[in-house]
């Protein structure tokens, strides 16, 4: 052991002797104070980057505004609640949590384990290889200086396992880069969730717990199943693979956006308060997970971990703002210039001046009756056509649901076949053009991932995905319980009913579950992790012949929607955040349309109307031409008010009401957004337009101007 310790710091010794013929060393005349063995590895015109190589800390000085960002603790203060295991971790740049024989999982770092490290300079950074000796364990990570800020880098092919008894369960990243104490420092943590979450920093917190949530929500080719409980509200999946830090707004901040692994990747967030006095939040990679293998069928069985590790490669860019951009709504805009340079986001066309609506109808669904089922029709499409001539709005977004034969409780064919009581080909073809002429978009709703439980139209022993231990996937949506299909049946299914539809009716898919839903699969004949499944669903879905709605999609469909439905108007309600905020609607905005849920179904009309117009969000509703009583005996018994009857006066006053507010900002970015008081909030546009939001029950007065109770205002404002 002796021998391996001396083998690691003549490394060490060695790497520091050399550091001053590094290819772009940078000279040290004009450098804050740093703790011993820091040393100025690369450097651009706004940062200079400083890493230490016997940890792997950096630390990033901002040239242009002078402010030093660290990625570890280096000295403890009274009260930081920091033992030597949390200290190791806080000061490490990366550490890993292991599976022993047992499965039982346990954490080290860098700074308080037995390892050797090698760091070998690569251009603008570092590049090391650490092996944890004791466990057999090795893991690269590579550290470059780039133009927003830093890149961090951890190729699969430089992870090994050589010692059987040890597997490696995750890895840490920079796990306190930003950490403040308590509430010493004034700013917030920014959380994907939702349409995002602040955490203001503080001396403590309401939570008992740190939170963990996996990018995209859990992997059902682990657990194999969620519960069906249609009445628990799930919280939302992190549907984009970032986070922010504010150190003061308008002064210094930083965000980690994921641009490979985030299938396999984990937020973690600490408040101060709950073990530590630390704010403090990262990203973990999880290779490998334990689960229970079942025995038997009385339900005796061992917990194993998994025979072969999760493939990916990580690449993480942190970038940092300073001056006014330094707040949530700049990071929402330098994470949309990242997706505009990736050729994610793609300008909207501002051709008119309304905003769209969506409306969707539910075309029927099936009953049981005796032996049989009969068809409920709940809006033909001749009663479809009367309902959008009658509304006489702009840029209608339809979506038909529970259109193939059967209704919505059926599975949908895979060529295009429409519910005879509902109509024909010709007369549906027809509203497909109405809509288009009226600058719309008509689409078929469609769940490809699903297979109905109990429906025929799939092969249960070829068609279904399968989880580590064998059991098919279930989940549920829309009051349906449902398996998952394979990727090669879903693309077999997909791929036949688009060109229908785009052959024979001209029409849009409306995508849900597909976008929200990411699953492995096990099944022997095509195995895939989450990683591969998102590059087959990219593949599939770039290549439809017809465009593609998504509901709630996850980051990587942006790219492929023309349009987002169902965008959540706040966060989960988690006690320890303190602020929901439109971070998603200001990194959509004037790039991708989003619209949000249906308005029959709110609690709160006018507030969440309010809140619609604050960020952005285009109106929805869901509509049938038949009373919602004809069809409490079917599944769709969750549409609880949705007819036409009730509604279109609705619809009207407030796509009336939401365009005469949004139609004058339509297709531009929000570039600034700000509290004017408390349930005061003004959102400025690119064009110099302004909307103020005053969620009070009185009026408020600003820039000569009074915005009445629970109302919104549009003015001119400089540009």
């Amino acid at each position: 052991m002796a021998e391996r310790r001396l083998g690691r710091w003549a490394v060490v010794f060695l790497l520091l002797v050399l550091w001053g013929a590094w290819p772009g060393r940078v000279m040290a005349d004009d450098a804050p104070p740093l703790p011993p063995g820091y040393q100025a590895v690369a450097e651009n015109e706004r940062f200079r980057l400083y890493v230490d190589p016997t940890t792997l800390a950096f630390k990033l000085l901002d040239r242009r505004s002078g402010y030093l960002w660290h990625s570890g603790v280096d000295e403890l203060e009274k009260g930081d609640r920091l033992n030597r295991a949390w200290h190791a971790f806080a000061r490490s740049g990366l550490s890993i949590e292991y599976l022993d024989a047992k499965a039982v999982s346990k954490r080290v770092a860098i700074a308080n384990s037995e390892h050797s490290l090698e760091v070998t300079p690569i251009p603008q950074g570092v590049a090391a290889q650490v092996t944890f000796l004791e466990y057999g364990i090795t893991v690269g990570l590579r550290l470059q200086l780039e133009e927003e800020g830093v890149r961090v880098e951890v190729p699969f092919a430089t992870i090994r396992e050589e010692n059987p008894a040890y597997r490696l369960g995750l890895v840490n990243l920079y796990p306190f880069l930003g950490a403040t104490r308590g509430g010493q420092t004034p700013g917030y943590m920014v959380l994907p969730d939702g349409t995002g979450s602040l955490i203001h920093f503080a001396d403590n917190t309401k939570a008992k717990t740190i939170f963990y949530g996996r990018y995209y929500g859990p992997d059902l080719g682990m657990i194999a199943s969620v519960p069906f409980d249609p009445e628990v509200n799930r919280p939302y999946p992190l549907s984009f693979p970032v986070f922010g830090v504010v150190h003061g707004e308008g002064q210094n901040a930083f965000m980690a956006v994921i641009e490979k692994g985030a299938a396999y990747g984990e937020l973690v967030v600490h408040p101060a308060g709950i073990l530590t006095n630390f704010n403090f939040i990262h990203n973990a990679f999880i290779y490998n997970e334990s689960y229970f293998q079942a025995t038997n069928r009385a339900g005796a069985g061992v917990t194993i971990v998994q025979s072969r590790p999760n493939a990916f490669d990580v690449v993480v860019h942190y970038r940092f703002l300073t001056g006014p951009e330094a707040d949530y709504v700049g990071l929402a805009r330098s994470y949309q210039r990242y997706l505009v340079a990736k050729g994610i986001l793609r300008p909207q066309s501002a051709s008119t001046p309304h905003i769209g609506i969506r409306l969707e109808f539910l075309g029927g669904d099936k009953e049981k009756v005796l032996l049989w089922h009969r068809f409920i029709p709940m809006t033909t499409v001749r009663q479809m056509a009367a309902i959008l001539a009658d509304l006489e709005v702009n840029n209608p977004e339809v979506v038909y649901y529970g259109w193939q034969p059967l209704g919505a409780s059926s599975m949908p064919p895979t060529r295009l076949a429409l519910e005879e009581a509902l109509g024909d080909l010709e007369a549906l073809r027809e509203v497909v053009a109405a809509v288009t002429a009226a600058g719309g978009h008509f689409a078929l709703y469609l769940d490809p991932q699903a297979a109905l439980a109990g429906e025929k139209g799939y092969s249960p022993r070829n068609d279904l995905a399968l989880a580590i231990t064998n059991r098919e996937l279930r989940s549920y949506n829309r009051n349906h319980v449902h398996f998952l299909f394979t990727a090669t049946a879903l693309e077999r299914r997909f791929r036949s009913l688009a060109a229908d539809v785009a052959d024979r009716l001209g029409a849009g898919l409306a995508l849900d579950g597909i976008g929200w839903t990411l699953y492995g699969d096990f099944r022997k004949s095509r195995p895939l992790n989450r990683e591969e499944t998102i590059a087959a669903y990219q593949a599939l879905l770039a290549a439809s012949p017809t465009p593609l709605a998504f509901y709630r999609p996850n980051d990587y469909l942006w790219g492929l929607a023309r349009a987002y439905y169902d965008m959540p108007l706040g966060d989960s309600g988690y006690v320890y955040t303190t602020e929901t905020v439109p971070f998603l609607p200001i990194v959509l905005a004037g790039y991708l349309p989003y619209y949000g849920p249906a308005l029959n179904f709110s609690p709160d009309l006018t507030g969440d109307i309010l809140r619609q117009v604050d960020f952005g969000i285009y109106p929805s509703y869901f509509l049938t031409h038949e009373p919602t009583a004809r069809m409490l005996t079917t599944r769709s018994h969750w549409i609880y008010t949705s007819s036409s009857a009730q509604w279109s006066e609705s619809v009207r006053q407030t796509y009336r009401r939401m365009n005469a507010l949004l139609g004058p900002v339509r297709g531009w970015p929000i570039v600034a957004r700000q509290r004017l008081a408390a349930g005061v909030f003004a959102t400025t546009y690119a064009n110099g337009r302004q909307i103020v939001v005053n969620y009070t029950d009185q009026p408020f007065s600003y820039a000569g101007m009074v915005v009445p109770a629970r109302d919104a205002v549009l003015q001119e404002v400089a540009p």
